[in-house]
């Protein structure tokens, strides 16, 4: 790993970086203003930008070469629809950025389009009402969506992304109906949809839990910390979380088994399991980013330092080169090789995205 970003991205201003996705060549941002843009990590600048929410995005995911998800605390979840013509590469679309403008480590608008008219805004498709009071990031695969439950985020609601209908409502609400009176429940801080009709959750009192979607049943739980889990990162046949305390937990997506590590730095915002599941990336509260082994040790493997507040998110991605640049918007993720160079993107409240050559 290099000791220094490569590259700054700076087009979201001032605005806190809350939610980075890669997918199908494009870097999804979503920041604090409700402002999301979609950056191209060959040409290294925003292919679209509009303001998609009123309120902080939680999530922003690209969902297919031509959809992108947003997700807010306005209470809204909303499908989009973009352009699909290649002739946008390098250009951006925007209803809130009017120049980015902001020095050599960052895109100008117009950059590349030769004067041509930006292209239209994305669509919006569709709106669905969520309850996004809390922080729990959506959880995405193939048409369902995982999110807080409508009246009460200890619960969680499964929806059906073409219809907004629920499929599934309060999963959880068996096991902790018992509860005291009048004691708060624990709210759902982070989720996470696995293939065989199981879910991940991690609860605000440092719980994880794996639940069946089939018959809403409580497979296992850990108390993997003893303050809020804030980010849960999966692999596959385990997991990785983080929280407001010292630890790095990681537990056996079967079993639920855990091991748990103390962490660099206490207060740990994000974290994310590498493409080849051999290292981990997590983003603490005090700017740093520090990369550990996913082995049984989970050592420490090294730090990387440039923001000076919070690291709020952080993504990898394989970017092709620019000799085998493949403009076509309608092409798979699978078409960049797992040899292409590795980055890692992470988004800090100080409204930057650096971008880290991974080794």
């Amino acid at each position: 790993m290099n000791p220094k970003p490569f590259w700054i991205l700076r087009h979201h201003g001032s605005s806190s970086i809350r939610s980075l996705h890669h997918a199908h060549h494009l870097l999804a941002v979503g920041d604090d203003a409700g402002t999301v843009s979609l950056v191209d990590l060959v040409t290294l600048r925003p292919k679209f930008a509009w303001t998609a929410h009123t309120d902080s995005v939680l999530t922003v995911q690209v969902v297919d070469a031509g959809q992108v998800i947003t997700h807010a605390r306005d209470n809204t979840l909303k499908l989009w629809q973009l352009p699909s013509s290649s002739q946008y590469i390098g250009t951006v679309t925007t209803t809130k950025l009017a120049n980015t403008g902001r020095g050599r480590d960052s895109a100008s608008a117009s950059a590349g389009s030769g004067g041509d008219a930006a292209p239209p805004a994305p669509h919006l498709v569709r709106t669905i009402g969520v309850n996004a009071l809390n922080f729990a990031k959506f959880s995405h695969l193939g048409n369902h969506l995982a999110v807080p439950n409508a009246l009460d985020a200890a619960y969680i609601d499964i929806l059906d992304l073409h219809t907004g209908h629920r499929l599934h409502e309060a999963i959880g609400r068996p096991d902790i109906a018992s509860t005291p009176a009048g004691k708060r429940l624990p709210i759902v801080m982070s989720l996470h949809l696995l293939p065989d009709e199981t879910l991940i959750a991690g609860y605000e009192d440092g719980y994880v839990k794996r639940w069946s979607l089939r018959d809403g049943a409580l497979m296992w739980q850990a108390r993997c910390h003893s303050e809020s889990v804030m980010s849960v990162s999966i692999a596959a046949a385990f997991g990785l979380s983080v929280a407001a305390d010292d630890r790095i937990a990681r537990f056996e997506l079967r079993t639920g088994a855990t091991q748990l590590t103390q962490a660099r730095t206490p207060g740990n915002a994000c974290i994310s399991i590498s493409p080849d599941e051999k290292s981990f990336a997590v983003g603490a509260w005090d700017g740093s980013i520090n990369v550990y082994s996913t082995s049984d040790s989970l050592s420490h493997l090294g730090s990387l330092n440039y923001h000076r507040d919070t690291v709020e998110c952080l993504a990898f991605a394989h970017v092709k080169g620019s000799d085998h640049v493949d403009q076509d918007d309608t092409s798979d993720e699978e078409d960049v090789p797992q040899d292409a160079p590795l980055i890692l993107a992470a988004g800090g409240r100080d409204g930057k995205v650096s971008l880290w050559k991974y080794h």
